[in-house]
């Protein structure tokens, strides 16, 4: 059984804290006692999640940098660790993805989203490992995505980053068994976050996430519990979470069947965007913050989706088509 830590006192390097989860989960810990690196692109705006931990009455080293970039990466670790003598915790949440047809991607998105999404883990994992090993312990808590389970049309270089970090998060955590050193994986469901409003798209709309759509703060929250207790998988969602886990096991070609016929109008809007890069190669100024400008889905919204998908199980395959049309109205 996993034992539970005291995390009072302890050091977390955060990724990706500029906003969204990473914003959020910094916040959480730091109403829990733990002491943060936070890092991302832009400064300025981690100097205001700085601000917000102080008024909270928490620490806070502000360290920029790329995850992309391997000199940041050490550079942000050395600097943690000289500043606070010691590293406890790896909050890996940087990622960025693009919305578009596979073979209309531009090769370059799909390489940039692999480099940051997936590779960044790698690269933080590599840098805070050797003092972990000189410490004993340790932990390495990755921010996944229900994706990484499973899939969504317009998001396939996305998909298959997730489904390479989490292949990795398990491979790691059978090498450092015995060593102190534990490997935990928060499963995202969609999530009110701007990482929609900074992502690019090929399509010439606005993209949204697959409903229903969270508040940030429930994977914030998981966060947290997992840096308690450390060493688990956790899928802190139901619809979106335990329940497609589920309905994918017992009969993977439903979700198939669903994301199929409705997937691409799920994550589109009839608002015209132009918006080619996003936020792939350099930052941008908007979207600073834990949530963007996709609201979490209405409770009643979720729970009549979640009827939907009972229905389907039971064998009434059109319960599921009548959910997922239900949710699309509901959710725009």
């Amino acid at each position: 059984m996993a034992r539970h830590e005291d995390l009072r006192g302890q050091v977390a390097i955060v990724t990706g804290a500029s906003s969204g989860v990473g914003w959020q989960s910094a916040l959480r810990l730091a109403e829990a006692g733990v002491r943060l690196c936070v890092t991302a692109r832009r400064q300025s705006a981690l100097e205001q999640l700085r601000v917000e931990v102080l008024q909270r009455g928490g620490e806070c080293l502000v360290s920029d940098g790329d995850v992309t970039v391997a000199e940041d990466v050490e550079r942000v670790v050395r600097e943690c660790v000289e500043h606070y003598g010691r590293v406890d915790l790896l909050v890996n949440a940087a990622a960025v993805q693009s919305y578009g047809y596979f073979d209309q991607l531009p090769w370059e998105h799909i390489t940039r989203v692999f480099d940051v999404s997936c590779f960044g883990y790698f690269r933080f994992a590599r840098a805070v490992l050797p003092h972990f090993r000189k410490q004993g312990h340790g932990h390495l808590l990755n921010v996944q995505s229900m994706l990484a389970s499973g899939a969504a049309p317009l998001l396939s270089a996305y998909a298959a980053a997730k489904h390479a970090t989490l292949g990795w998060a398990q491979a790691l955590e059978m090498e450092l068994a015995g060593t102190g050193i534990h490997v935990s994986n928060v499963l995202v469901p969609s999530v009110s976050t701007p990482m929609f409003d900074h992502a690019p798209t090929m399509l010439g709309w606005r993209p949204v996430p697959v409903p229903p759509t969270y508040d940030v703060d429930l994977v914030a929250r998981a966060v947290v519990r997992l840096a308690k207790r450390p060493g688990r998988t956790s899928v802190p969602a139901f619809l979106q979470g335990r329940l497609m886990l589920w309905l994918n096991g017992l009969a993977p070609s439903v979700g198939k069947a669903v994301l199929s016929r409705f997937g691409v109008r799920m994550q589109t809007t009839d608002m015209p965007l132009d918006r080619p890069e996003g936020n792939l190669f350099t930052p941008v100024v908007e979207g600073v913050g834990p949530r963007g400008s996709v609201p979490p889905t209405p409770a009643w919204v979720r729970f009549t989706a979640t009827l939907g998908l009972a229905a389907l199980t039971g064998g009434v395959v059109g319960g599921a088509v009548l959910g997922a049309r239900g949710l699309m109205r509901a959710a725009r």
